[in-house]
């Protein structure tokens, strides 16, 4: 009985804890200067220009930033911060920065698509950029994006194909992972800017069909979901990155969960 009691008043504590937390007041300001101040940090340290790669990550026991390169998944989210805080603060600085590493992203849209990674990688980029900067040379980029990815798309599934290699290495003929719902954003734009009517039909399809296989009954969703490319069937829900195949990663909900906002704002 002690030992419950003291793990009763132990939980109690914690709860108060958390409590007292939730009543702070949430300074916006103060934590756009926090994150202003650690990508100066940032930018002292990491040069900007034609060389070198994108800052990518820090391990948790160490100072040291990670490199990626050009075309990788994240390789548009640096550049990204870098316009957010320039429209934030209208400051110059942080407009040249986010030009100079954008600028790494442009020979990216000449590529074919080798994943369904490309709305991620040019519209936190290119895309912030064109939206507020108006070149068109960004413009130029995003449309050429988004007619790569549209070749990954299978008429007989109803989706994108997400990882290619994954046709061989796993035995997945093709396979639609649920962080594919973030990409559609690139096609929605491409459609409304110049790009054709296709790429919305497209995006709208895959939402259609990953709605329908892609969930369990609770709504939580699978991370992979794999389909027949002759026939277009579903053959199974696995996972790739979570616990399990019916395990709920969080990280993939949240993906559907932005996905399918995004894609009402749009329809």
């Amino acid at each position: 009985m002690k030992h419950k009691t003291i793990l009763l008043l132990a939980s109690l504590f914690v709860v108060g804890i958390a409590c007292k937390q939730f009543d702070r007041e949430f300074s916006v300001n103060t934590n756009i200067d926090y994150c202003e101040a650690q990508a100066l940090r940032t930018l002292a340290i990491v040069p900007s220009g034609s060389e070198g790669g994108i800052p990518n990550s820090i391990d948790g026991d160490d100072i040291n930033w990670h490199f990626t390169s050009p075309g990788s998944w994240t390789s548009g989210f640096w550049p990204g911060i870098l316009w957010y805080l320039y429209e934030n603060t209208k400051d110059n600085m942080w407009k040249v920065a986010a030009e100079n590493y954008t600028q790494k992203i442009l020979p990216v849209t000449h590529r074919k698509a080798r994943s369904h990674d490309m709305g991620f990688i040019t519209m936190c980029s290119l895309g912030n950029g064109y939206r507020l900067t108006g070149n068109t040379e960004y413009k130029e980029g995003l449309l050429r994006a988004a007619d790569s990815l549209s070749i990954l798309f299978n008429p007989e599934v109803g989706t994108f194909l997400s990882w290619p290699g994954m046709v061989k290495k796993e035995n997945w003929p093709h396979n639609t992972i649920i962080d594919n719902m973030m990409n559609l954003e690139l096609l929605f734009w491409a459609a409304r800017n110049g790009g054709e009517r296709r790429l919305y039909d497209m995006a709208c399809e895959h939402a259609d069909t990953t709605m329908k296989y892609q969930f369990r009954k609770d709504y939580s969703c699978y991370h992979v979901a794999v389909y027949d490319t002759i026939t277009g069937h579903f053959i199974k829900g696995v996972t790739h990155q979570g616990l399990s195949d019916n395990s709920m990663w969080a990280r993939g909900q949240a993906w559907a969960i932005y996905g399918y906002t995004m894609v009402y704002r749009e329809t």
